[in-house]
């Protein structure tokens, strides 16, 4: 069983007209779904990432589909490097409105195998890369002109997490900086959410999770539903909702069981 969503938007296709988002990650995956929902929906995109090849593809993609596209070739842990997307965006459309901070860094380890740098690198890339993005982008522009600010975490900050104790506390730091920038930045018109994908389908993360365990319930999201969650919260349709953490795992947080049911042999 499948939950995915639907090939059609429920939104108008201007509902972002005039603005300009940033994705970091915005090449491959969930960051590229979003990229291009935002860019469908009248938002000027710019993507950033490490690799250049990636962005390049991804902006031609988007180019295509006439979609006004940027990229800018950086690192999020490195300061300097995310001011230059900062000045770039500025340089080539003069605001910048959204920010979606959707780059990761992932791998699979137990705590007795996770070296230092292993555990530092995911939190530099999580936590350190989400809280410079933001920095720069509230320096340059949001502090003065309002905005939306979404951060892709992850279901973990309740639960402890086999293989992903580096992520978990990484994303769970995402969290609490979520919330923090959400109450100081109120009264700047700045809202600030998370989004915390659960099992989607087609995903590195997904694709390696079921390589080392059972993920059970068979229920699948798949990127478009992750990609509307942000697109309602960066509109206006979601004015008034900041400092929140959306789950899109279909319910998978609170199953207790976490295992195949056949509903239909109970019910029967």
């Amino acid at each position: 069983m499948m939950a995915t969503g639907s090939e059609h938007s429920i939104f108008t296709n201007m509902i972002l007209k005039g603005k300009v988002a940033l994705v970091t990650g915005g090449g491959t995956g969930i960051g590229k779904q979003i990229a291009h929902t935002l860019g469908s929906h009248g938002a000027r995109i710019v993507i950033a990432s490490r690799k250049e090849e990636v962005l390049r593809d991804a902006c031609a993609e988007f180019s295509a589909q006439d979609i006004n596209c940027l990229y800018v070739v950086a690192d999020v842990r490195d300061p300097e490097a995310v001011e230059r997307v900062i000045e770039q965006t500025m340089e080539r459309y003069s605001r910048l409105d959204i920010v979606i901070n959707n780059a990761a860094g992932n791998f699979f380890a137990t705590l007795d195998d996770i070296s230092y740098k292993g555990f530092k690198t995911i939190v530099d890339i999580d936590l350190l890369g989400t809280y410079n993005v933001t920095k720069a982008a509230y320096t340059a522009y949001l502090k003065d002109h309002g905005g939306a600010i979404v951060n892709i975490t992850a279901p973990f900050e309740n639960w402890g997490v086999t293989f992903q104790a580096h992520v978990a506390a990484a994303k769970t730091g995402v969290n609490s900086l979520t919330r923090s920038c959400a109450v100081e930045w109120a009264r700047k018109g700045i809202r600030v959410n998370c989004v915390a994908p659960g099992h989607i389908e087609e995903t590195e993360g997904v694709n390696r999770i079921e390589k080392v365990a059972n993920t059970g319930r068979g229920l699948k999201g798949s990127k478009q539903d992750v990609a509307n969650t942000v697109l309602f919260l960066v509109s206006d349709a979601a004015a008034f909702i900041s400092g929140e953490c959306i789950r899109v795992d279909g319910s998978a947080c609170i199953d207790m069981l976490k295992v195949p049911v056949d509903f239909d042999a109970i019910e029967g």
